[in-house]
């Protein structure tokens, strides 16, 4: 900006041009002319007072949408406003001089003449206003504006009211070109107008439509690309290069031939541009490609449906649109491609015999809660699976996945731990509607008196429920919500411990980060109040935002906080129970859900079956699975985003098996972490004293490989026994 403000030359000249176009106007619209004189003067100095000072508008900020970066520094997306578009300020100087000339030739051949309006062009355009031989109606004419009236029409008059041709409009901007006319030099308003004015499509000024459309600074123009550019501004729509190159090279030709009726054409105080015809003609002739705007975007459920809200919330629409922010992510874009091609490869494998069409997946860093992957649906862009819904902000049941929290409510809430029995045989429970509820084991078989490590490990429903009703609903809903949960504000039964909630699959991700980070959850402070009794805590999204002169807008660091929400004691002891390959016997396999070469905390979950007496027997609606290590927790989600059910599948399926690669890709071959046992966790034997009738298949009396069991000598059937194992307990 030059900000040089002109000496007054006096109000005299200025409002004798006034008087002129004033009289021009107002006289043909009024049968007398006595009150003109007066009214020009009160009407002059009222505009003339409203004026407020460019240099104190925001016309020479960039105009540029937000940029959204992964961590590595991987542009993500840029966000684009529809109205204001892209602007890129820049300087006289480093702009073409055939442009300025084009531009001059065009718009306003008198520029560096005029008192800030086109005086002919203003009686032209009174008398096509009111030639009473013509019909065109009042105010229908053209416009006649000068350079300067452009601008004060871009800057100053609102959007809604730049299409009126009303007097009041067409007076404010005479006065106000007269008056910006009078305080600043021409060099500054023509950048300033360079600058404003609109070049088609997305770009406002010269230097953002340059890059644009040719690739280069405006400072390195052809003849041909500045001509092409110098045309746009008189019907941005109309002759935008990329919609309509022909007519676009029209124009182009118009402006050579406006360029060529002057040898010379005034571009500064002293500077003048040569013309060439040779070279004219040569424009005329050339052939332009022009790029097409293009705006990409990586993890577009990341960005669009997380990122975007949360970034608007800390700066505001205006700045997230305009303020050419660099916006730094936690996302690693690496892992998300990885991330994206297993699931597109595990879901194709069953696709067809499953009906699963789509997926998602979730990895965060327990200790920071930073989310390192997030993949919405298996493709944003696919519309016959409803792809750009974001999955893992939708609520769906989540099977036997929410278990290891009702067993945690049982450890912090009653003393239990791994080595407590449970009895794992047939139960009923009569729900407030008066139906009977009988829930049944994966295997649709029962073991008997079975650890909580075993019950847990080789995810029993039975037991699962029967947890729930000791521990009671409230208390479990109570403790969820304390760990991440944010949709449990309905009526549960017991049956919640098997899936009967419909939950997030970003707060079950999240939760089971709290596990693996031995019970503490990590993240910044919500965005939302939060209720007393809810987490407090989100995972964290967004590192840094910055604005374009470089100065840090929002630091994560400033906000990132912990919160101890279970024992580590209570976490290390889930963490063990889902780590261990010999609690998952009689369901999986001992070893069955193994990562090679990591020992990881592995949970899966399926969906009730959505009728077991009708025509969608056999049916469910998801999969999931789950694993955690102290360096990484993945969540995946495989169904249908229209809850169509899917059949033949198993939560080992599609779910397992791409968490268990996205685990092996986000490590990459180095060792991982082992959970570190807590000094108040020791390992003991763990005696219980049970009456048995008689020996129930899977009892593991007889396969409880991590301890020895020892029986009472008793010949009779009803016997009375002591079993013991050894097992985790609390100091």
């Amino acid at each position: 900006m030059h900000g040089t403000i002109r000496q007054k030359s006096g109000m005299r000249r200025a409002f004798n041009i006034f008087i002129a176009s004033v009289v021009g106007l107002v006289f043909l619209m009024t049968a007398g002319s006595a009150v003109v004189f007066a009214i020009a003067l009160m009407t002059y100095k009222a505009y003339a007072d409203d004026l407020v000072p460019p240099d104190q508008l925001a016309i020479n900020r960039p105009s540029a949408g937000a940029k959204i970066y992964d961590r590595n520094g991987t542009l993500l997306y840029e966000y684009v406003d529809d109205h204001d578009g892209i602007r890129i300020p820049t300087t006289l100087d480093q702009v073409s001089p055939a442009f300025l000339a084009a531009t001059i030739a065009t718009e306003d051949a008198t520029f560096f003449q005029n008192p800030g309006v086109n005086p002919k062009g203003l009686l032209r355009a009174g008398w096509e206003n009111f030639n009473p031989f013509d019909d065109s109606g009042l105010l229908k004419g053209t416009g006649g504006s000068s350079i300067t009236q452009q601008l004060v029409k871009n800057v100053y008059i609102p959007m809604e009211q730049r299409r009126e041709r009303s007097l009041d409009r067409k007076m404010r901007e005479i006065v106000y070109s007269l008056e910006l006319t009078k305080r600043y030099d021409k060099a500054q308003i023509l950048e300033w107008y360079i600058n404003q004015i609109s070049y088609g499509g997305i770009y406002t000024g010269v230097e953002a439509a340059s890059q644009g459309y040719f690739g280069k600074s405006a400072r390195d123009l052809t003849l041909a690309e500045a001509t092409l550019l110098a045309g746009i501004p008189q019907s941005p729509a109309a002759y935008d290069p990329v919609s309509n190159l022909e007519a676009a090279n029209a124009r182009r030709n118009e402006v050579i031939d406006l360029m060529s009726r002057h040898e010379a054409i005034q571009i500064g105080a002293t500077m003048f541009y040569n013309t060439n015809l040779e070279e004219l003609a040569a424009a005329r002739q050339e052939e332009l490609t022009v790029g097409t705007p293009s705006f990409p975007i990586e993890a577009p459920h990341f960005v669009l449906t997380y990122v975007a809200p949360q970034l608007e919330q800390i700066v505001g629409r205006d700045a997230m649109m305009h303020d050419g922010l660099e916006v730094t992510t936690a996302i690693d874009l690496d892992l998300q491609y990885r991330a994206a091609e297993i699931l597109e490869s595990r879901i194709s494998e069953f696709e067809r015999i499953s009906n699963t069409h789509n997926g998602a997946v979730l990895v965060i860093e327990p200790s920071t809660g930073e989310i390192l992957v997030m993949l919405g649906s298996r493709d944003y862009f696919r519309e016959d699976i409803d792809g750009n819904v974001n999955n893992l902000l939708a609520l769906n049941s989540p099977g036997s996945t929410f278990k290891p929290f009702v067993y945690l409510t049982a450890f912090m809430k009653m003393g239990w731990g791994p080595g407590t029995r449970i009895q794992d045989s047939p139960v009923s429970y009569r729900e407030i509607d008066g139906t009977v509820f009988s829930p049944v084991n994966p295997n649709k078989n029962y073991s008997g008196n079975i650890t909580l490590r075993n019950a847990l490990g080789n995810s029993l429903n039975v037991p699962a429920f029967k947890t729930a009703l000791q521990v009671g609903v409230p208390n479990i809903v109570s403790f969820a919500k304390s760990v991440g949960f944010t949709s449990l504000d309905g009526y549960y039964g017991p049956a919640m411990a098997i899936g009967g909630v419909d939950l997030k699959a970003l707060d079950l991700t999240y939760a089971y980060s709290v596990i693996a980070n031995g019970g503490v959850i990590a993240g910044q402070d919500t965005f939302a109040p939060a209720k007393p009794d809810e987490r407090g805590i989100d995972p964290i999204s967004i590192l840094t935002i910055k604005d374009a002169e470089g100065r840090t807008r929002y630091d994560v660091a400033e906000h990132r906080r912990e919160h101890r929400v279970i024992s580590p004691e209570h976490a290390y002891m889930i963490a063990d129970i889902l780590s261990d390959p010999r609690a998952q016997c009689i369901t999986f396999g001992c070893g069955g859900l193994n990562v090679p070469g990591y020992r990881v905390g592995v949970k899966t979950g399926t969906s009730e079956p959505y009728d077991p007496k009708g025509p969608n027997a056999g049916k469910i609606g998801e999969t999931w699975a789950f694993g955690i290590t102290p360096d990484l927790t993945v969540g995946i989600w495989a169904g249908n985003s229209d809850n169509a059910p899917i059949v033949n599948i198993y939560s080992t399926s599609i779910s397992y098996r791409a968490m268990r690669d996205v685990l092996l890709a986000a490590y990459g071959g180095r060792p991982g972490t082992n959970f570190e046992r807590p000094e108040g966790v020791v390992t003991r034997q763990v005696c219980t004293q049970l009456q048995r009738t008689e020996p129930q298949p899977g009892d593991d009396r007889q396969d409880d490989n991590r301890g020895r069991n020892n029986r009472q000598d008793d010949d009779n059937r009803d016997r009375i026994e002591e079993v013991c194992t050894t097992e985790l307990s609390l100091r």
